[in-house]
């Protein structure tokens, strides 16, 4: 008796680790913020877990790999939009955008260097080809993201930022600082 209980409390322990392990591959990735990947709301050495295979909205913090290397950034534009940056103002579908995240920005300096999509794509696209995004940095001196790297393919995106796990004092859902009409 105590044989058979002993193989069915190892069989129902098995069975609960390999569902938390396929959860964990199939829908989750914890991400742990490095420095150049800070901003005013995420703060380095953050554990945050990115939700796989869920849909992006504007202003959505994304987890995406460039030559196997993780990077987070902001999704500032999706398919099929035009995008340009003229004087530090940012127009998105011909209609300026305000980026009221970046003032609050602790980066003393956040001038975005103009460009457009024909520039980022040596004229290639007008506008944000399908199954492409343009990603930016909060902090615009740091280049590692679509002005550097192009348009992000969808597949190269891993997860939208979701959950903060630590430090427990910020425990609890992520603030992007995009405000929601």
């Amino acid at each position: 008796m105590v044989k058979r209980d002993l193989i069915k409390n190892v069989i129902l322990l098995a069975s609960l680790l390999f569902g938390l392990l396929a959860v964990r591959f199939y829908f989750f990735e914890p991400v742990t913020i490095q420095s150049s990947m800070a901003n005013a709301y995420l703060k380095e050495k953050d554990l945050i877990v990115a939700v796989k295979g869920t849909d992006l909205s504007y202003g959505d913090f994304v987890l995406y790999k460039v030559d196997n290397k993780e990077y987070v950034g902001r999704l500032i534009a999706k398919e099929n939009d035009t995008v340009t940056y003229m004087d530090d103002v940012f127009y998105r579908n011909e209609a300026v955008v305000e980026e009221a995240y970046l003032s609050g920005s602790h980066f003393q300096e956040y001038y975005t260097q103009d460009f457009s999509i024909a520039t980022l794509t040596n004229g290639e696209y007008q506008a944000i080809p399908a199954k492409y995004y343009l990603i930016l940095n909060d902090d615009r001196t740091n280049l590692e993201d679509s002005r550097t790297f192009g348009l992000i393919a969808q597949d190269q995106v891993v997860g939208r930022l979701t959950f903060r796990l630590s430090p427990l004092s910020e425990f609890g859902f992520i603030d992007t600082g995009i405000v929601q009409q």
